[in-house]
């Protein structure tokens, strides 16, 4: 009580409230406006604090939608009381409440991780058999934190091009006891005592740039639409090592092993809700022509969280 006192006597001794419309009241402290309302057609009421707005709607059925940016809570009062829902809008449900038309918006931006495996394997010249690879230990794992959307269409928002900056990292686990090395600029295994050997593996970061073509197709009135991509892909080498471990005692080597440093190929994606699928397959060798065997790395996973 003595609080709610304190602030009515801080309002009317620095600030003021001012009725602008029939529909609309402002409350000012120190000249600046600190409480916008504006009471619509009945239905939605808009409430401005500082720079943030939040939107108020009375539906049907004794409901009261509150809208805060992209999140909503939806307040029903029913027979056996109060329920709450709260959920974060998409695109169109956003427009739906704010009246401004959608943009297309596609998916790149999220974390991902896939099984790294190789293509075209040719070790012509070399020891064979030494990139093999344990299938389920080798693991990708991306970090795609930048998007650009373009919109193809006018008046609808199912088909745009996609591109942005991501930051892969690969691993590749032997399946063979030995590691590798770059020997007077070829790479070539190193074999390993195999007592007590935990694990071997070869590890790389790209950063990676996609372009990709994206089709959507809203089903069964979702907002949440399925959608198919694809594209060309590209990766600029940040890094590479290997590590050995035995045990508790475990060893790293930093060396470019002749892994191309840069490297460009296809990728698809598909996806519904919860569901997101992606593969990629790239066309540039593993290793730099004539410094290791000829290989063509390829991922399939899954997106674990988009954003």
């Amino acid at each position: 009580m003595k609080k709610s006192i304190l602030i009515l006597f801080f309002v009317l001794v620095s600030g003021q409230m001012v009725l602008k419309a029939q529909d609309t009241v402002q409350v000012k402290v120190l000249g600046k406006k600190l409480v916008t309302v504006v009471d619509g057609n009945g239905q939605n009421t808009d409430v401005t604090v500082g720079n943030d707005r939040v939107r108020i709607k009375e539906g049907t059925a004794d409901t009261i939608k509150i809208r805060v940016g992209r999140r909503a809570l939806m307040i029903t009062d029913g027979r056996h009381g109060s329920a709450i829902r709260f959920e974060r809008l998409d695109d169109l449900e956003l427009s739906r409440w704010t009246g401004h038309k959608p943009k297309f918006k596609g998916h790149w931006t999220g974390f991902e991780m896939g099984v790294n495996s190789f293509a075209n394997v040719n070790y012509s010249g070399y020891t064979p058999n030494f990139m093999d690879l344990n299938h389920n230990k080798s693991f990708e794992v991306g970090i795609n934190f930048l998007q650009y959307d373009f919109g193809l269409q006018r008046n609808l928002t199912n088909i745009g091009l996609v591109t942005g900056l991501g930051l892969t990292l690969n691993d590749y686990r032997f399946s063979n006891k030995n590691t590798i090395e770059n020997y007077n600029g070829v790479v070539r295994p190193v074999d390993l005592d195999p007592n007590g050997l935990s694990k071997s593996k070869l590890s790389t970061s790209f950063l990676t740039v996609p372009v990709m073509m994206e089709f959507q197709l809203p089903i069964s009135g979702h907002c949440k639409p399925f959608y198919v991509s694809g594209g060309v892909i590209g990766g600029l080498k940040l890094g590479s090592h290997t590590k050995v471990k035995y045990h508790a005692d475990k060893s790293k080597s930093h060396d470019d092993f002749n892994i191309n440093p840069f490297r460009y190929g296809t990728t698809a994606r598909i996806g519904y809700r919860g569901i997101n699928l992606y593969g990629t397959y790239y066309f540039s060798d593993f290793f730099r022509s004539g410094r290791g065997p000829v290989m063509n790395p390829f991922t399939a996973g899954i997106v674990l969280m988009n954003w």
